[in-house]
This record gives structure tokens, C-alpha cells and sequence, in this order.
């Protein structure tokens, strides 16, 4: 998986950079079905210092999908964990659709089987 993380104002970023790297690993074990160069993960934190305020940036490149995440906090930690929570929430989605549709593949081409072998023993029959 190809990784950008970027830290912006960000003050003590060894715990920062600790969360994320532990995060974007766990992520890593849910994508490891596909191939290694076609996922992307982009990551931005930034600290708006005025407020106090953080955020987080997700965005992750699956092929043929594109799953994003943004999250405003006054904790770091919350903000990023919710931030990555709702990416695997997506992709989690994006897995139970996928699966749907392949069972839905399968039963229609059970339907067809049985159509075909029902017409075969017509035919012999007759």
C-alpha cells in the first residue's frame, strides 16, 4: 500500500504519528486481498492551534473506488480514530455490496442451469 501522511502544525507528533502508523496497519490487514500497488492512503492532521482544534483527512484508493473520511475534534486521538472508524465502516460497505452482488450472480446462474437442464430432459422426453 502506497502511504502519504502529512502532519500539519502539529505539536507532539511521535504520539500522532504512533496512532496513525497502528491505524493505517490494521487498515492494511482489511486491504491485504488486493495487490499491493493499487491502494493508496492519503493522510492528513492538522492542528488549528487558535481554536484548538483538530483535524483529520482520510482518503483511500481501492480500485475502481474511492472511500474519503474527515473528522473535526478537540482531541487528537478521537478525531483520527473516528476518522479511520468510518473509512473501514465504507469499505466494510463496499464489501457487503460487493458480496451481494456476486450471490446474486450465483443464483441466477443456478437459475439458468436448472432452466437449461429442465429443457434438456423436455427435449429427450419427447
Amino acid at each position: 500500500m502506497k502511504r502519504t501522511i502529512e502532519l500539519k502544525h502539529v505539536g507532539p507528533k511521535d504520539h500522532v504519528r504512533r496512532v496513525l502508523e497502528e491505524l493505517i496497519t490494521r487498515l492494511e490487514d482489511r486491504l491485504r486481498h488486493f495487490p499491493e500497488d493499487a491502494v493508496s492512503l492519503h493522510v492528513l492532521f492538522e492542528e488549528n492551534g487558535s481554536h484548538e482544534l483538530f483535524r483529520t483527512s482520510v482518503t483511500c484508493h481501492v480500485p475502481k473506488h474511492l472511500v474519503a473520511a474527515h473528522e473535526e475534534n478537540r482531541d487528537p486521538g478521537v478525531s483520527i480514530r473516528k476518522a479511520f472508524a468510518e473509512i473501514e465502516r465504507q469499505l466494510e460497505k463496499r464489501q457487503v455490496t460487493r458480496r451481494l452482488r456476486n450471490l446474486r450472480h450465483h443464483a441466477e446462474l443456478a437459475r439458468r442451469a436448472a432452466a437449461m437442464k429442465t429443457e434438456e430432459v423436455q427435449g429427450v422426453e419427447e
